[in-house]
């Protein structure tokens, strides 16, 4: 329950479009298992490796960049 409400206080604070809540599951095989979560559209993503985390937040880095430049 305290974990939603930090939740719900982090999305009333952030001032950028691309805010995410990294949650750590596992490290195994020198690396970080987890889910990745976009705070202003609430949709989830699991991942498997840091590079896969860094692919998935750069992709929707980039995104929101391309659709700003529009």
């Amino acid at each position: 329950m305290q974990e939603v409400q930090e939740t719900k206080e982090i999305q009333k604070t952030t001032a950028s479009e691309n805010s995410f809540l990294v949650n750590i599951k596992y490290r195994q095989n020198s690396s970080w298992q987890g889910t990745v979560q976009w705070v202003e559209s609430g949709k989830t993503q699991n991942f498997k490796s840091c590079l896969e985390l860094i692919r998935l937040i750069d992709t929707a880095v980039g995104a929101s960049e391309n659709k700003d430049n529009k």
